[in-house]
């Protein structure tokens, strides 16, 4: 085999990566290797385009339960659908890797990263990260920068560079960040609660119980100021800068030969343009300025069609696709217009003003709480449900080998009404 290996040690992480080893017929493909934990990332394209103006990527993050030298529960012993964590880490990587493709490229693309080993102290999630990152830079996609998580903790009041997640546990804080050089592509945080114990004495709330004291436990938020968040960020970003300049730096003699891929043309046409200027800038101003969002929405439908009438009159073609792009990159500058001169934004709004917001409880009589929130045109229905211990939400992760619960659980769904689509709703 020509397998190549780079070895690094960035940011407090030895990492092993092997290149040209496997899924030699994929675009771009990595092992990446993290204390025990082994993961692959391959990278694969479908040489045909899409047809549509947008990236049509997809992220699947794998988690194999040999990995963890664990039998799948459940009567068939298979893996089934992705799990919550399964789901959101695929989410971090497609946010992360999206930005970093050129404009026009709309071709499939699939990003599978698979964890084949685990480590019960390596973060996945920046594993995950690193692996499909690297397996993209080199592929032969037009990709040429690299990107580097960095997860931040706070243990003991001192900020920590990528903790293992036994260190993680004790943290007061977990801040996730993506970027490439100096720039940054995605953010996630959580200030954790503290455990504290209470003594209380038995004779202050009880005279006649013993003195003993009875020992409680309650949990205390952790609270995150703005400039200290900001110092956060920084830190981050020079993790980043020193990461991903190390990764490129190793990773570009092994880039593959980039295939060559049409990307759509994307320049706004000037003639179109400017007749959209001249002949309908009420008619934009107009339909920005509607109040509810369906009824914008509905305007410049109707005024998509208005251009293309106007414009196949003058003897032009009415190209749907073309009509939609330059009406929305004139509506872009006139929004933001609006916003820096005028200080308003769409519907009238100024910039310090919300949209009215209503609250009604005690909606549903059979729920334990219930609540109908609305802002604007933009509601949400709420149901609060009490249980007990047993109805606590059991899962296993594959870096531990002990089940965990989860006594707090938040479900959200998104009907298509909610927004006007004709589609039924499905299991989540």
């Amino acid at each position: 085999m020509n397998e190549k290996i780079v070895e690094l040690n960035v940011n407090h992480l030895n990492e092993q990566y092997t290149f040209d080893k496997i899924a030699k017929q994929s675009s771009g493909a990595v092992i990446y290797q993290s204390g025990k934990a082994t993961l692959i990332a391959a990278v694969a394209v479908d040489p045909k385009p899409a047809g549509e103006d947008f990236l049509p990527l997809t992220v699947q993050y794998v988690e194999k339960s040999y990995a963890a030298a664990k039998i799948p529960g459940g009567f068939m012993k298979r893996e089934g659908k992705p799990g919550d964590f399964e789901t959101l880490t695929s989410r971090i990587v497609d946010r992360s890797l999206r930005p970093l493709f050129p404009k026009g490229f709309y071709y499939p693309v699939v990003i599978t990263i698979m964890v084949v080993s685990s480590d019960s102290e390596v973060d996945m999630q920046v594993a995950a990260l690193q692996a499909a990152s690297a397996a993209l830079f080199v592929s032969d996609l037009p990709v040429t920068q690299s990107v580097a998580a960095v997860r931040i903790g706070k243990i003991d009041g001192k900020t920590v560079i990528n903790p293992k997640l036994s260190e993680l546990a004790e943290s007061t804080l977990d801040l996730y960040v993506v970027g490439s050089g100096e720039d940054l592509l995605m953010i996630e945080m959580r200030a954790l609660a503290s455990e504290k114990i209470d003594d209380i004495e038995m004779d202050i709330i009880d005279p006649m119980m013993p003195e003993a004291p009875i020992i409680l436990e309650h949990q205390e938020c952790n609270e995150l100021g703005e400039a200290e968040l900001i110092d956060l960020i920084s830190v981050a970003t020079g993790a980043i800068k020193e990461a991903t300049q190390s990764y490129e730096t190793a990773f570009r003699p092994f880039v593959r030969e980039p295939l060559e891929f049409v990307l759509e043309d994307e320049k706004i046409d000037a003639d179109l343009y400017h007749f959209i200027a001249d002949q309908f800038k009420d008619d934009v101003n107009d339909a920005i300025m509607s109040m509810a969002k369906s009824e914008r929405s509905t305007a410049f439908s109707k005024l998509k069609q208005k251009v293309i009438a106007a414009w196949e009159a003058r003897g032009s073609e009415g190209d749907q696709v073309l009509v939609k792009r330059v009406l929305a990159e004139y509506k872009k500058s006139i929004v933001r217009e609006m916003i820096l001169d005028k200080e308003i934004r769409a519907d009238g709004r100024g910039l310090d003003e919300v949209r009215p917001i209503s609250i009604e409880t005690g909606l549903l009589p059979s729920v334990h709480g219930s609540c109908l929130f609305t802002r604007g045109e933009t509601q949400v229905l709420v149901t609060a449900t009490l249980g007990d211990a047993k109805d606590a939400q059991l899962f296993d992760l594959i870096t531990s080998r002990k089940s965990q619960s989860e006594r707090f659980m938040v479900h959200y769904n998104f009907p298509g009404f909610s927004v006007g689509e004709a589609k039924p709703m499905s299991s989540p």
